[in-house]
């Protein structure tokens, strides 16, 4: 069906899933890099140049082996009850095992990333026993690879690699129902759209379409979780793939500004620059904050309910958080399927890097810029596109072309004291990929979009008043 990052699948991501213990040889004689075995490496020399994505990390390959999630709609009605209680006594044991980790962290500074302790805790027997050994297993080591991502994030900003605004915090536990299961101890069944469960002996339908499960090379843990919202039961199949970079002919660099009017403003080699409209976001973000802020007006009434007005508050949370990813998801997206066609093969996106006030956007809902930023690299992995970060300091204040310093004029535009005038966040755009080395075009031809949770629309062309009378 669709691609999304949830928690605890194999993805790829550092923070998230990470590969099982069941290893894949590597072929012979093919040009490719594993994810897992990635470093970190700079742009032609450029330290303020910092690699995103798989092609990024490694120009010079073809192939690399990523993993990505398959998420399917679970219809299996009869089996409400026993996947409840499952995903009562995961959810209860990661939620024990991530108290009793920050008690440790808290009380003493060391940080438990091990699962012996666990297997030591008598207090986990009845959670095994309903999970099983397998199970049982993995969730601790999901639970594990949540602390030792902290961990990475503390060594690294304690060798200054962080933003000064960037302070890592330890892992939240799950606060929803969830189920996690081995990578062998389960199967699926792509011509019935069946989920067999082993050691819970259950078999779910589903619906949806799998994209990377039938190129699989390996695996991965599958992750079962209630979605509030719409009331039902969604699982995530990781799969271990591999994808191929076709480089385009034309090579040309492109380069994004991320900001809250325009989500994305994107400035390409080729005299093409894409705008990105936030305006569908901020409106669902005010829609949302209305409607809690009416909630809350129902306290001062005598017969208040504490526990229905926060679940309200949840509710409404999440179901703004939900749309929000999947407008991202489809910006994402659609630049990628753009960026392809236009013969782009290396983005570089403005990344504000040791801005001590970024920190009260970073925590704004209405512009989520590390879920945009790592949406937008996921969605240029896939197109074969390589996806860089650039320092973005001053690229609004001073003129592309010209480099002297603009004055901000009405109707989001800046205007350069040679006589020209531009749109400000593509300015920025064009700085940021002055800064990567790349050339300038001449004209721009400005093209305008507006994303939605259900899609993405072209902007709309207005019609032009003539004082000409109607025939």
């Amino acid at each position: 069906m669709e691609e999304r990052t949830i928690e605890g699948t194999n993805n790829g991501s550092r923070a998230r899933g990470r590969c099982p213990r069941a290893n894949q040889p590597e072929e012979k004689g093919k040009h490719y890099v594993k994810q897992s075995e990635q470093k970190g490496c700079e742009s032609s020399g450029n330290r303020s140049i910092v690699p995103l994505n798989v092609w990024a990390k490694n120009p010079g390959a073809s192939e690399a082996l990523v993993w990505r999630a398959d998420t399917v709609r679970i219809v299996s009605q009869e089996q409400e009850g026993k996947l409840l209680e499952i995903a009562s006594a995961c959810a209860r044991l990661m939620e024990l095992e991530d108290e009793r980790r920050r008690e440790l962290y808290e009380k003493t500074g060391r940080i438990d990333c091990g699962v012996m302790d666990a297997y030591r805790n008598a207090e986990y027997a009845e959670h095994k026993r309903i999970l099983g050994s397998r199970n049982f297993d993995e969730v601790l080591r999901l639970v594990s690879e949540r602390w030792k991502s902290f961990r990475e994030l503390l060594e690294e900003r304690r060798r200054g690699e962080l933003p000064a605004w960037l302070d890592p915090q330890p892992p939240k536990s799950v606060k929803r129902p969830i189920i996690v299961v081995r990578f062998d101890n389960y199967r699926v069944d792509a011509q019935s759209k069946t989920i067999k469960l082993g050691y819970y002996n259950i078999a779910l339908k589903f619906k949806g379409e799998l994209r990377w499960w039938p190129r699989r090379i390996q695996q991965g843990r599958l992750v079962i979780v209630y979605d509030e919202i719409e009331e039902t039961w969604y699982a995530h199949i990781a799969s271990e793939v591999r994808i191929k970079r076709e480089v385009p002919r034309a090579r040309a660099k492109c380069g994004i500004d991320l900001g809250q009017v325009h989500l994305i403003a994107a400035a390409t080699e080729g005299g093409v620059a894409l705008l990105y409209r936030g305006s569908v976001l901020k409106s669902e973000y005010h829609y949302h904050k209305r409607l809690m802020a009416q909630i809350d007006g129902a306290a001062k009434y005598a017969d208040f309910d504490t526990a229905v007005w926060l679940e309200k508050r949840r509710w409404l949370a999440r179901r703004f958080k939900r749309r929000r990813a999947e407008l991202i998801k489809n910006a994402a997206a659609h630049f990628a399927k753009l960026a392809c066609a236009l013969g782009v093969s290396e983005v570089y996106i403005g990344y504000p890097r040791d801005i001590a006030h970024r920190l009260a956007c970073e925590r704004n809902s209405a512009w989520p810029y590390w879920r945009l930023l790592n949406t937008l690299a996921r969605a240029l992995e896939n197109a074969g596109i390589a996806c860089y970060a650039v320092e973005e300091s001053n690229t609004s204040k001073y003129c592309a072309y010209h480099g002297c310093e603009v004055e901000r004029a009405p109707r989001g535009l800046v205007r350069c004291p040679h006589g020209h005038a531009l749109h400000a966040d593509i300015n920025a755009a064009l700085n940021v990929l002055k800064r990567a080395s790349g050339k300038l075009p001449e004209r721009l031809r400005v093209l305008s979009f507006t994303p939605t949770p259900g899609g993405v629309l072209p902007a709309k062309k207005r019609r032009r008043k003539t004082n000409s009378p109607a025939l």
